[in-house]
């Protein structure tokens, strides 16, 4: 299991948006790469680089961005997610340096292109879907999936791994969502990452002691920018618990 940032970027700044309103942020750092850079310092392998101009506009906008972090750092891998609606505007990113693509949850119900992206880039492809106690929806008025069943229909289309929210019935994302997730990803063979839950350094302990091996990774959000949470001290935990315990293949970059 490995420690994923979030690297929320708007105007080529490092931005935390507003939980349900991505046109709300606060700049939490001018130079992204360097931001970065003090994680690489801190041993993280790979960060999820949001383009949040992309998701307002519905196209590729921080392409140089990306494209000078993994210049700076390409030991880093880089999974991005944002305006990638077509074929087109996946190749822009993976031109630019991208490890690996993230799609929304849209794209289970645009089956078309999943299938075209997952063609041209195999073994690149992520699903980021929210879950509630197990179900995924497709929307208002649309059917719920079990998730055990649509991640294995997923990776039958070419996805190498999801990103996985439980949404809670009221309030924000949490530990106990966390936890969800985790028992989730016993029963899927498929990557899964966990997208939120952490808050402080006592909810990472929280989920290791609840037997977390089978958790591909955990997405830091706002936390990883507040000097509460220490990213030495996670990654040292996280490497006390994973003493001898056997960890499911991480996608890499081919």
């Amino acid at each position: 299991m490995q420690l994923v940032p979030v690297l929320e970027i708007r105007h080529a700044k490092c931005v935390h948006t507003e939980h349900k309103n991505r046109f709300v942020d606060h700049v939490v750092s001018e130079d992204p790469i360097e931001t970065v850079g003090n994680w690489a310092e801190k041993g993280i392998k790979r960060i999820h680089f949001v383009d949040v101009d992309a998701i307002e506009t519905g196209e590729p906008c921080n392409v140089d961005l990306l494209s000078k972090i993994k210049q700076h750092y390409p030991q880093i891998e880089i999974q991005v997610i944002g305006g990638i609606k077509n074929v087109d505007s996946a190749f822009i990113w993976m031109d630019a340096g991208a490890d690996f693509l993230v799609l929304n949850g849209k794209a289970i119900r645009q089956k078309d292109l999943l299938t075209d992206i997952c063609v041209e880039f195999p073994a690149k492809v992520l699903v980021e879907i929210g879950s509630r106690q197990g179900c995924v929806g497709m929307g208002s008025g649309e059917p719920t999936f079990d998730i055990k069943l649509l991640a294995n229909q997923l990776e039958e289309d070419g996805v190498v791994g999801l990103l996985v929210t439980e949404v809670p019935s009221q309030g924000h994302v949490n530990s106990l969502n966390l936890l969800s997730v985790n028992q989730l990803s016993q029963g899927v063979e498929l990557p899964i990452f966990a997208n939120g839950g952490i808050e402080k350094m006592a909810d990472l302990k929280l989920l290791l002691e609840n037997h977390a091996e089978k958790l591909t990774g955990i997405l830091l959000g706002k936390v990883v920018h507040q000097d509460a949470f220490c990213l030495n001290q996670a990654q040292q935990m996280l490497n006390e618990y994973q003493v001898g315990a056997a960890q499911e293949p991480i996608p890499v970059a081919i």
